[in-house]
């Protein structure tokens, strides 16, 4: 119902969202793997700086990113003045080549594994409002429940995309390019540009996959 979709503020702390891994199901298997699937992707990039614009302060991986860069004594400058002392981007890039990675900015395709899920629609966060409408129908919620143009941009003053062309742009080739590996499966995969500087960054080549 509309009530129910609009009350999943937040899918992480909510206790009526169990993923499969912790009621001992998988999307492999039955009953799950009759239920409706779908993912939806985004551009690598903007998905990165996206993270790390959310997730650098988390103890767990900036700690350990700023001490390559800045030493031992980082931690102690860290807790005395957290604002102060947040990862870098250059740093945040670093971190990820050394190995430093979370769920949120790790490749999508280790996380949903297209190859192996057989998904009924794979979206596009790019086509976020058309597909979370597309989606909807699809499972039967009628009305307009959701859609991506509501959703607050937190005060911030560039949009991600823009914000991923500044900081891709700062850093050497060597850097992006090393990125780019990271996460060459989801770019050839999905078919996104990996030059921030494209006229059609950071939309993929491709829109909509429906499996029959």
């Amino acid at each position: 119902t509309r009530e129910d979709v609009n009350s999943l503020k937040n899918v992480h702390n909510n206790k009526a969202v169990k993923p499969l891994n912790r009621v001992g199901g998988s999307p492999l298997i039955r009953p799950y793997n009759t239920y409706y699937k779908f993912v939806v992707f985004r551009h690598p990039f903007t998905r990165m700086v996206s993270a790390w614009r959310n997730k650098y302060f988390y103890k767990n991986y900036g700690i350990p990113m700023i001490k390559l860069s800045r030493g031992v004594k980082a931690e102690l400058e860290f807790y005395k003045d957290k604002e102060a002392n947040l990862v870098t981007f250059p740093e945040f890039v670093r971190g990820i080549k050394h190995g430093i990675v979370d769920r949120h900015w790790m490749p999508q395709t280790e996380i949903c594994q297209p190859c192996l899920v057989q998904y009924d629609f794979v979206g596009f966060f790019e086509y976020l409002d058309s597909d979370t409408n597309y989606i909807l129908d699809q499972v039967g919620i009628e009305d307009d429940v959701v859609r991506a143009d509501k959703v607050s941009k937190a005060g911030l003053k560039l949009s991600t995309a823009q914000f991923t062309i500044q900081l891709f742009n700062a850093l050497s080739p060597e850097d992006v390019d090393a990125i780019y590996e990271f996460y060459k499966k989801d770019f050839l995969l999905f078919g996104y540009d990996k030059d921030v500087n494209s006229p059609h960054f950071p939309f993929p080549s491709i829109h909509t996959i429906v499996n029959s």
